[in-house]
């Protein structure tokens, strides 16, 4: 019997004991507003999920909208959209950006504080690099050039299945544009960035023949250089920085210039 009463009485004890555990917990989870705070998340994460639950609903009711539609689609005119023109000088693609954002070369470099260049009018009206042209053996002119090595029209373009660097090497005599698009004259050709002597060179050279076009005949007086690195530079490096000016290009307040139509 004294066996069973004192266990009962430590039965109590635990009881009473947890109790004042609990009782302490609960004064403490109070004082830190840790169940407010529970609370508050509880609610928060309900609302998140009810308002996740509407937007995908509103989502499903709607019908998608095409992200990007042709102008045709768009009932517009695709007839004086800005294009890019490619390392062949024939522009390619269109640009969606609206016209608004392009400014003229002497805008943009009033924009930047930039002290604008001589602007080129007409593209390029020289022919190859008379030092060149005198070492190579190319004749005097392009018509007596075409017409001393063959004449005809079959030419322009390569040849099915020629490669359009072989059908360039071939033209060195005939269409020496061409051949300098894609190579040197014997020089090896430099890659990479532009150093300030090539880009003074490039200048001096747009000053005194113009430049826009035939940027194989340019590239003859830029050593070390082809026709489609100088049509790169002029885009990239020339147009930007204001050294030349030309209104066949626009170009956005970042400084990305942009092929508008060939400046007659």
């Amino acid at each position: 019997l004294n066996s069973k009463s004192s266990r009962g009485q430590t039965d109590e004890a635990r009881r009473r004991t947890k109790q004042a555990r609990v009782r302490r917990n609960n004064e403490l989870l109070a004082s830190l507003k840790v169940r407010e705070s529970k609370d508050a998340l509880e609610k928060s994460a309900g609302e998140a999920k009810d308002s996740k639950r509407k937007r995908r609903e509103k989502k499903e009711e709607t019908p998608a909208e095409p992200t990007r539609r042709s102008a045709r689609m768009r009932g517009e005119s695709s007839k004086g959209r800005w294009v890019e023109i490619g390392e062949d000088d024939k522009p390619k693609g269109e640009i969606d950006e609206a016209l608004e954002c392009h400014l003229t070369c002497d805008e943009y470099c009033a924009m930047h504080g930039l002290e604008p260049g001589p602007k080129m009018v007409g593209g390029f009206h020289g022919w190859v690099e008379e030092t060149e042209r005198i070492r190579l053996g190319i004749a005097e002119n392009a018509n007596k050039a075409w017409e001393l090595n063959g004449g005809g029209s079959g030419d322009r373009r390569p040849g099915k299945g020629e490669q359009a660097r072989d059908h360039a090497r071939r033209m060195l005599y005939k269409n020496p544009n061409a051949y300098f698009y894609r190579h040197t004259g014997g020089e090896e050709q430099r890659n990479g960035d532009w150093d300030e002597g090539e880009i003074e060179r490039f200048v001096e050279v747009a000053k005194q023949y113009g430049c826009g076009d035939k940027w194989g005949l340019f590239a003859s007086y830029i050593p070390g250089r082809v026709g489609y690195q100088c049509s790169a530079a002029y885009r990239h490096i020339i147009i930007p920085r204001g050294l030349l000016r030309d209104d066949s290009w626009r170009l956005t307040p970042s400084g990305e210039a942009i092929f508008a139509g060939r400046n007659k």
